[in-house]
């Protein structure tokens, strides 16, 4: 039976596309450089140490973002990867403007178009399609993923059967 949803969270370690990536992991406000528009090619992050643990029924992923924009810049679509199959994509809860804010893709039920396992959670590959900037720029303070799961619960008391059948022919049978 499952238990209640619960979350494995991971900044990007990884990528490539744009040389301060690594700066992208840390929520420091710093808008870090450079920026990127429609002409910087898309930028793949990886995002180590989610921990989804085996076994796990994925219900979500949602990717967050920090950072600004100018007031023309479009937010760019993110595409996930799953291990071979890659999703559509999907646009931010908001555009980014000129003062700080949060958006968000996906969500703690949005599982981008694609069947997802723990082994396939946790190397998660995302693509920001910067060519769907449509003018000006972006910068980025950071990019979180998260992952929301439910675990089975394990059985923790046994009924044992050293010798001898049960039979059970109708009703129902409560153990304490």
């Amino acid at each position: 039976m499952p238990t209640s949803v619960s979350i494995a969270t991971a900044t990007n370690t990884a990528g490539n596309g744009v040389n301060a990536l690594q700066a992208w992991s840390a929520s420091d406000n710093s808008r870090n450089s450079p920026s990127f528009s429609s002409s910087t090619g898309d930028i793949t992050l990886q995002f180590g140490n989610l921990n989804v643990p085996a076994g796990a029924t994925i219900t979500g992923l949602e990717i967050t973002a920090e950072g600004q924009g100018s007031n023309f810049a479009a937010t760019p679509l993110i595409f996930l990867d799953s291990g071979g199959s890659v999703s559509s994509g999907i646009a931010p809860s908001a555009a980014f403007n000129k003062s700080d804010q949060t958006v968000t893709y996906g969500s703690s039920t949005e599982l981008w178009g694609l069947s997802w396992t723990s082994t396939t959670a946790n190397a998660v590959i995302a693509t920001i399609d910067v060519s769907t900037i449509s003018s000006g720029v972006i910068f980025w303070d950071h990019v979180f993923m998260t992952v929301y799961y439910s675990e089975v619960t394990p059985l923790t008391n046994f009924i044992t059967l050293s010798s001898g059948k049960i039979t059970i022919s109708e009703g129902k049978v409560t153990i304490a």
